[in-house]
């Protein structure tokens, strides 16, 4: 195969076809908007709608993961697809009082190809590209008041996609929908998913429209620990327009929340799918992953993102159990009562804390000083 006849067979299958003329793959306008650009998504297997974690995961699969952002968070991620196709997205979140706001900017470039006029004759180079903008916003709609980490979450991304091919434009105003539910309890935590992508109005190339690229989505997720290090698995079913159904599962396992590595297999796809792979790294306020995907004859795609995180680092600790959790909750709790001078209700909070995580060395140091206090009180 040579470099232009894959080109053009990429293109063929990217490219919207007129809307007499196509049934199946290509139908839809805006294909690309369907690429994955979350490293950590594709190595499990394109799996993430009933995930959280990964800010590009989430704008790629279920804006209502947006809402578990904790801080401010600025990703970029670079796509080497294939035949010389690639894309780079550049996304920043930012928590607000009530949830969480993004922004994103997608771009994906393709090489010149020889053009040819009607009578094969040689007709100059011929390009191509496309680009997608996004605002998002998310929350928290329902939930425990002691676990804001829990219930149910919404999310949305309202969008703009253009795609150009030598000389014709079209754009589309489309939009992304999805909600989140998670439960954490003793076993781990459990997260249901559902979304629907890039819906709305159709690409209009001269006199013809081409639909919306829609992909629906449900998935789940799970996250246990073993040994002190959580462990999360994931499964995902996916429905696009003028395409079959596709299932994928994938796996991460993370080392004192600096090293991951994740795999996963993708079932259902003509071009792309099978096994995946892929890592992160962690160093405090940076993170990096990586991942490797087989498109058959058309060779590798390496996927490689890059985010920083603001305000606060990321924690290089043992994973929390749920009662550890609580258990410090009750314990800054208690740090508060102290500070009002109610020093038998923190003894009372601090008492809660040590039944949950009886090795916590700062409830105990905290319960000795509240013990004193009501004493020095009498």
């Amino acid at each position: 195969m040579t470099r232009t006849t894959g080109l053009l067979l990429l293109l063929f299958a990217l490219r919207p076809l007129p809307a007499a003329a196509a049934s199946g793959a290509g139908k839809a306008g805006g294909e690309f908007l369907r690429i994955l650009q979350s490293p950590r998504a594709v190595a499990m297997g394109e799996t993430g709608a009933g995930a959280y974690g990964d800010l590009l995961g989430a704008l790629s699969l279920n804006p209502a993961a947006l809402a578990r952002t904790p801080y401010k968070e600025a990703a970029f991620t670079y796509n080497s697809w294939l035949e010389g196709i690639a894309s780079q997205q550049a996304a920043y979140a930012h928590p607000l009082k009530y949830g969480v706001a993004a922004a994103s900017l997608l771009v994906l470039s393709v090489p010149s190809i020889d053009g040819y006029n009607n009578s094969g004759a040689a007709a100059g180079q011929v390009d191509a590209g496309d680009l997608a903008a996004g605002l998002s916003y998310a929350a928290r709609v329902t939930g425990p008041w002691q676990d804001a980490r829990s219930g149910l979450f919404a999310g949305a991304t309202l969008k703009y996609a253009r795609e150009r091919l030598d000389g014709v434009a079209a754009g589309a105003a489309l939009a992304d929908a999805g909600a989140l539910w998670i439960q954490r309890n003793s076993l781990g935590t459990l997260a249901l998913g559902l979304s629907a992508q890039s819906v709305g109005g159709g690409f209009k190339f001269d006199t013809e429209t081409d639909p919306a690229p829609s992909v629906y989505r449900a998935g789940a997720s799970f996250i246990f620990v073993v040994a002190g290090d959580p462990i999360t698995l994931t499964a995902d079913v996916k429905k696009p327009e003028y395409s079959a159904s596709a299932w994928g599962a994938g796996a991460e396992y993370q080392v004192w929340r600096m090293l991951s590595v994740r795999a996963g297999y993708l079932s259902g796809q003509d071009l792309g799918g099978g096994f995946r792979l892929g890592g992160g790294v962690a160093l405090k306020l940076l993170q990096f992953d990586y991942s490797l995907s087989s498109y058959g004859k058309f060779g590798p795609a390496h996927r490689f993102s890059l985010s920083y995180k603001f305000d606060k680092p990321v924690a290089v600790t043992q994973h929390l159990s749920l009662e550890q959790e609580q258990a410090r909750q009750k314990t800054e709790f208690a740090r508060t009562l102290m500070k009002e001078s109610r020093y038998y209700e923190a003894v009372l909070e601090l008492n809660g804390a040590l039944q949950l995580d009886p090795g916590s060395r700062e409830a105990l140091d905290l319960l000795r000083k509240a013990r004193a206090l009501v004493g020095d009180s009498r």
